[in-house]
Formats: C-alpha cells, structure tokens, sequence
C-alpha cells in the first residue's frame, strides 16, 4: 500500500505561549509521512526563537 504525503502547515504570529504545543502535536503524530511547513508572519515576540528550537523536524520555516 502506498503512503500518501501529507502537508501541515501552521501559520502563526506573535503567540509564543502556545507555538511550542501546537508543533509538538504535529511532530507526535504516528503517520510517517508528514511535510512540516510552518509560516510566520514576523512576529515580535519570542515565537521564531521557540520554532527555531525545532527546525530540524520542520521541513519548512518562512518568515513573511
């Protein structure tokens, strides 16, 4: 049986207290194969820093 791609994307913008949840809940999911793309929209407050701590299970970081 093949395995289909699946995308997430999370866009986000100033919300440092609650980004590291939402990736963690991406990066648990038991289906293998996952693209993760996550898009900023240049947040002003530590929310790049915590996604950063996780960029290398992020396929994708863009900063907008």
């Amino acid at each position: 049986m093949k395995k289909y791609k699946i995308t997430i994307i999370t866009v986000v913008k100033n919300d440092e207290k609650n980004i590291e949840k939402t990736i963690r809940s991406v990066l648990s999911q038991r289906y293998n194969n996952i693209q993760y793309i996550v898009i900023d929209g240049n947040s002003t407050d530590k929310t790049l820093d915590i996604v950063k701590k996780f960029k290398n299970k992020i396929q994708i970081i863009s900063r907008k």
